[in-house]
């Protein structure tokens, strides 16, 4: 019996050791097998994208004027409604002129009777002058009447001046427009009493303009007479570039750039400190392109690039953005960078390619 157990031993310690390294070897043959990840690729290539500056400013107009009566008065009449346009000389309001025409009729009695007197007193002087040339008359009374003829000439020339000074007055209570535009806002009421100086009437001029804030790397990029395109509310037109401040704001440290809308909005769908989108043209930029979405950041923006079937961590520098496209300095023409499945993706990962495509287009 002993014998027989002797025997079997060895065989059973063999089987053991057989089934432990099969075990072993099946484990290693697991563990060796490396996942492969999907992903989807694209071939870097030179492309030449539209470049554009793309910023938010607010409408306004060319010039907003408030018109003010330059006497005081009580407001007897307002001939024009707020948001209608008004022409060049269109009456806009009209103060009580009782007292401005009595007085106008006050300094033309002072003329009349003014030039009468000096009339008269010119006349006497011509004859005394002719009988002091004849000798019949000192010089010393030709003096007297000649000295009293100039105090009423110069009595008639300031009634003149005080007639049109009142004339002037009860002219100014009349307020016209000095251009064409709209009616901003009316500041007084029928009745009130408006003091000199005031505003009462605020008329913006009909141009329609946008102002925006560019920043100090994009200032340069842009100059006077440049072509933009505006939106409002979802509605495209075109505009130029009027002008272009030098100096930045004090608070936002921006520079403010004048824009003139070119095609005018219809002026009742056309609201002053509307949010308007502005995108100013810079033509074509040559360079290899990629998706924003594709592009990886851990401190330094990167993409995934693949070689030999491997995942490669390329840094990359950031040019021009336009839209959901980037153009990229780090990558060759030529090489695949992935823009699909590459946000579960670690350097040196295996990875099987899906398909190839253009992610341009998606």
């Amino acid at each position: 019996m002993n014998k027989r157990i002797g025997v079997l031993m060895p065989s059973v310690m063999l089987l053991t050791l057989t089934l432990i390294l099969g075990g072993c070897t099946k484990e290693v043959n697991v563990t060796s097998l490396e996942k492969e990840q999907l992903v989807q690729v694209q071939e870097a290539k030179e492309e030449a994208f539209p470049v554009d500056l793309r910023y938010t400013g607010l409408t306004s107009s060319g010039e907003v004027k408030k018109y003010s009566f330059k006497i005081p008065g009580k407001l007897t009449d307002i001939a024009v409604e707020k948001g209608a346009f008004v022409k060049s000389g269109q009456k806009l309001a009209s103060l009580d002129t009782t007292e401005y025409g009595l007085a106008v009729q006050a300094s033309q009695l002072n003329v009349t009777k003014a030039e009468k007197a000096y009339t008269e007193a010119r006349d006497n002087y011509q004859k005394l002058e002719q009988l002091y040339e004849a000798g019949a008359l000192p010089e010393a009374d030709l003096i007297k009447v000649k000295l009293d003829c100039d105090v009423k000439e110069a009595t008639f020339n300031q009634a003149k001046i005080e007639l049109e000074s009142k004339q002037i007055q009860l002219n100014d209570a009349q307020l016209y427009a000095q251009g064409e535009g709209y009616v901003v806002d009316i500041l007084f009421r029928e009745s009130e009493n408006i003091a000199a100086g005031y505003p009462a009437v605020v008329i913006r001029s009909p141009e329609q303009k946008v102002t925006v804030g560019l920043s100090q790397n994009d200032v340069h990029k842009v100059k006077v007479g440049d072509t933009v395109e505006i939106t409002v509310d979802g509605q495209k037109t075109k505009g130029k570039v009027e002008r272009l401040e030098a100096v930045p704001d004090s608070q936002t440290r921006t520079y403010t750039a004048e824009i003139l809308i070119t095609e005018p909005f219809p002026s009742d769908s056309y609201y002053l400190g509307a949010t308007a989108e502005v995108k100013f043209a810079q033509g074509e930029a040559p360079g290899i392109w990629v998706p924003l979405a594709c592009i990886l950041n851990d401190g330094q923006d990167y993409v995934f690039i693949v070689e030999e079937d491997r995942a490669v961590k390329r840094n990359i520098k950031l040019m021009d953005v336009q839209g959901f496209n980037v153009r990229v300095e780090g990558l060759s023409s030529g090489e695949r960078y992935v823009f699909s499945g590459m946000k579960s993706l670690k350097e040196g990962h295996k990875v099987r390619i899906q398909s190839e495509g253009n992610p341009h287009e998606q």
